[in-house]
């Protein structure tokens, strides 16, 4: 067997494998469609939010891409805003499974807002991106190029913080990602 024969012969094994490890990965993230009740204070993460929620965060590094693909998707889900009012889109739940694999997403910073606008609070999230669809696009963009221009950067912290909600417990990664200290 010629050396091309035998490489064109790899990239044919390889490709249907790495393709359907992707779709696995792309229906996980799918299912966030479905998810009915996010993190919010709890005990332990399996009695808090949705398993589909945290299915989702188990993937690390692996969902990141696919996550920030969603984060102009506007359908709106069964899973109500806690304090807030109205029901999470699939961009926002997509967003907090982000914050959960990498804390310090300078959130209010990659919107273009500012946190307490007019004394509200975390609400200012809510209000502008629901105000405007165009304003989910540019958080996506601005999202995906503070990624790409991080991601290097990025380092492993094993321990049991989570960002998106006051649970106590085991976090289901055992750690998360952050900005290496410089």
């Amino acid at each position: 067997m010629n050396q091309y024969f035998k490489i064109a012969l790899l990239i044919l094994v390889i490709s249907p494998i790495s393709s359907f490890s992707q779709n696995k990965i792309k229906d996980k993230i799918d299912s966030l469609l479905y998810v009915e009740e996010m993190p919010y204070i709890c005990e332990e993460y399996t009695k808090c939010g949705h398993e589909l929620f945290w299915n989702v965060v188990k993937l690390k590094e692996k969902g990141i891409p696919f996550l920030i693909e969603k984060l102009n998707d506007s359908t709106e889900t069964n899973a109500g805003v806690v304090l807030f009012g109205g029901n999470y889109a699939v961009a926002d739940i997509a967003y907090v499974a982000l914050e959960e694999i990498i804390h310090g997403i300078p959130t209010f910073e990659l919107l273009g807002t500012k946190f307490d606008q007019e004394g509200c609070g975390y609400c200012e999230y809510w209000y502008f991106l629901r105000k405007d669809y165009q304003n989910r696009q540019n958080f996506k963009l601005a999202v995906k190029n503070w990624f790409d221009k991080n991601k290097k950067d990025l380092v492993w912290v094993s321990n049991n913080e989570f960002s998106s909600c006051d649970c106590s417990g085991k976090h289901p990664n055992e750690g998360h990602y952050e900005m290496k200290k410089k």
